[in-house]
C-alpha cells in the first residue's frame, strides 16, 4: 500500500499483479509525510533511500490502530486507508491492478511453490491441491471493496497494465514513471501455458475450483476464462 500526496495517489496493492513494480516505480515521488509499506529486502535495494519513510509509516499506522492492523503488511486494504489514514489520503486518485483469475491462480502457484522450496513434478494435480488449500489467500477482492462494492477510483486491467498505468500516470502528471524497467518478481513462473493446469479443452475441475475462490471478482469485472486451444490469449 502507499499514499503519495504529491501527486494525490492511493495505491492498494494486491496479490500477484505486479504490485511490487509499481510501487518501486512510483517510490521516486515518493517523500516524508507520506505512506509506503515494506517490501521484501531485494525489493526495498531498488527503492534506495526510502527506508525511513517505510519505517516512519510501519510506526504510524500501528499507533494510529492501537496494534489492531498488521502495519507491516503490503496488502493492507481500501478500509485501512479510510479509517487510519484519511489525513494523508484527502483528495487522492485510488487505484489498484486486478488479473485474471484463471491466469493468476497459475501465477500464485508459482509463486507459492518457489517460496516454499517445491519443485513442480505434476503440475495439474499439484495446482489442483493449491486450488483447493491455499489458493483463497490469493483473492483480493475485499482489499478494494466494501458489502460487496468496489471503493478504489479505477481498477487497472493487469492484461493491460503497460497502456493502463502508463494512461493513469500521465492523468496525474507524472509522466517519468513506467514499469518498463521494473520487475520485482520476474522468473519465478516458468511456463505460460494454461492447458498444463486446466486441460486443452478447459475442461478439467480446476476451472471450477478457480472460478469458485474468485467469484467475486469474476462477477464485479466480468472475467471470462481466456482460453484459445488451451493457451492463454494475452501471454
Amino acid at each position: 500500500m502507499m499514499i503519495l500526496r504529491e501527486p494525490k495517489l492511493v495505491f492498494i496493492k494486491t496479490k500477484k499483479t505486479a504490485g511490487s513494480s509499481i510501487e518501486i516505480a512510483l517510490s521516486k515521488h515518493l517523500k516524508n509525510g507520506d505512506f509506503a509499506s515494506p517490501l521484501l529486502p531485494e525489493e526495498e535495494a531498488q527503492r534506495p533511500g526510502k527506508r525511513p519513510i517505510v519505517r516512519q509509516s510501519v510506526r504510524l499506522l500501528r499507533e494510529r490502530s492501537n496494534g489492531q492492523v498488521r502495519a507491516r503488511q503490503p496488502h493492507n486494504p481500501h478500509s485501512v486507508v479510510a479509517t487510519y489514514l484519511s489525513d494523508i489520503a484527502e483528495g487522492c486518485f485510488s487505484f489498484c491492478v486486478e488479473r485474471n483469475p484463471w491466469d493468476k491462480a497459475v501465477s500464485a502457484f508459482y509463486f507459492w511453490m518457489y517460496r516454499r522450496g517445491i519443485e513442480v513434478v505434476d503440475p495439474h494435480a499439484m495446482f489442483t491441491r493449491f486450488c483447493q488449500e491455499q489458493l483463497q489467500f490469493f483473492s483480493d477482492f475485499d482489499l478494494y471493496s466494501t458489502d460487496g462494492e468496489i471503493v478504489v477510483d479505477r481498477v487497472i486491467r493487469y492484461e493491460r497494465l503497460a497502456a493502463e498505468f502508463g494512461e493513469l500516470m500521465q492523468e496525474v502528471g507524472i509522466g517519468d514513471v513506467s514499469l518498463n524497467e521494473v520487475q520485482a518478481k520476474a522468473g519465478i513462473r516458468k511456463t505460460r501455458r494454461l492447458d498444463l493446469f486446466y486441460g486443452r479443452n478447459w475442461r478439467s475441475r480446476n476451472v471450477d475450483l478457480v472460478a469458485d475462490v474468485f467469484s467475486a471478482e469474476i462477477a464485479a469485472l466480468d472475467y471470462n476464462v481466456p482460453y484459445s486451444h488451451g493457451y492463454f490469449i494475452n501471454g
